[in-house]
């Protein structure tokens, strides 16, 4: 195997890469990355046998070959070279890396050590912009939470219906929905739970390549592919298991009244949580009483260890006075997803579930269930 390459090609794809080896301890052949030549392409794909990366680029190929390298030193490696191209080739097992004025040998294995990751068979097919992905993922994934008495919330729920795809996440405490809406609507109605991590890694690659996405899935596995707009760019494709069971029929929980609305910028809402949240102690228990026609809400938390805090704030509000206690990093959560510079809060009774809205953003929502007194 010979080939040149440019440093900042390869050194993006082997940093994606490099996350998927790190939880694969039990497996020492699974903290490598496999490197082959196809064709004109340089191919970099690892696996931790539930998930899988395979990341194409272009480069100047004059040997083909294969060789299976150690993940992190080879991350390591590609951050103490200055040169904008590396010259590389195999060397008895090894690859020999050439740039100016340097020259190292990093020591590989058989790749036909490393694990086979056999083709998925496309059975559902869509196409998403992966800024709308990236974006939408993000204000959901860590929703998610592992169970193992409950693994179907362990991941994201999607949810194909024509041309909108909904994303959700709940922990049975809160719960986020996410709804991107599709340039081409898909031939058929489909769902399935998408591993946390899985998403985790996809956001990471998207914010990177912003480009097209295909996403094509059965009912064991999902892949997504991600093409670059020119040839010359990486493509990527990830293929993942899927989480099997049925996720919970979560618009039961969805509020379909209250007893108040609040609205306020989000901004001072995030400013009071956090100072209130200081003098909350391990609880994280944060009081909201909303008086209606004073217009204003006030945040109240005490700690026999540290103290008490009682401030206010001014809102817009209608219905009726409500107050409710809620764990404070969990509000903050969904305040930081919600974008926009204002928010709606809508409060049922103290042990009813409330409900996050941005204003002027009918495509996300976030529920949280206040804690019992």
């Amino acid at each position: 195997m010979k080939f040149e390459i440019l440093k900042e090609n390869i050194k993006k794809a082997v940093a994606i890469c490099e996350r998927i080896t790190r939880k694969t301890a039990a497996l020492p052949v699974l903290q490598n990355i496999l490197i082959k030549t196809n064709g004109n392409f340089l191919e970099l794909t690892t696996t931790n046998l539930e998930l899988s990366v395979q990341w194409k680029i272009l480069a100047k190929i004059t040997k083909q070959g294969a060789l299976l390298l150690p993940a992190t030193f080879l991350s390591n490696v590609l951050g103490f070279i200055n040169s904008d191209k590396i010259q590389a080739q195999e060397e008895n097992k090894n690859l020999v890396l050439i740039s100016d004025n340097q020259e190292m040998q990093i020591q590989g294995q058989d790749p036909e050590e490393f694990p086979l990751i056999p083709k998925m068979e496309k059975e559902f097919v869509w196409q998403v912009s992966g800024v709308k992905l990236m974006e939408g993922l993000s204000q959901v994934v860590e929703q998610a939470a592992f169970s193992s008495i409950r693994p179907e919330i362990s991941g994201v729920f999607f949810v194909f219906q024509k041309n909108k795809l909904k994303i959700v996440a709940t922990d049975s405490f809160r719960l986020s929905e996410k709804t991107i809406f599709l340039e081409k609507a898909g031939e058929k109605d489909f769902s399935f739970i998408c591993p946390q991590q899985t998403c985790r890694e996809l956001i990471a690659i998207l914010s990177q390549e912003k480009s097209s996405l295909e996403i094509s899935a059965n009912n064991n596995q999902i892949c997504f592919e991600i093409s670059g707009a020119q040839p010359e760019q990486a493509k990527c494709l990830m293929q993942s298991r899927l989480i099997a069971g049925e996720y919970p029929k979560y618009q039961d929980i969805i509020p379909k009244q209250y007893i108040v609305k609040i609205q306020a910028n989000k901004e001072d809402l995030i400013s009071q949580l956090k100072k209130a949240g200081l003098f909350a102690g391990k609880s994280l228990d944060v009081s909201l009483n909303v008086f209606v026609k004073e217009g204003r809400i006030k945040f109240f938390s005490q700690s026999a260890d540290i103290g008490k805090n009682e401030s206010y704030l001014a809102c817009k509000a209608e219905g009726e006075d409500q107050e409710s206690v809620f764990n404070y990093k969990f509000l903050l959560d969904g305040l930081n997803n919600a974008r926009g510079s204002e928010v709606s809060l809508e409060m049922n009774s103290s042990d009813g579930p409330a409900c996050l809205r941005p204003i002027g953003d009918d495509s996300y929502f976030y529920i949280l269930m206040p804690i019992k007194q």
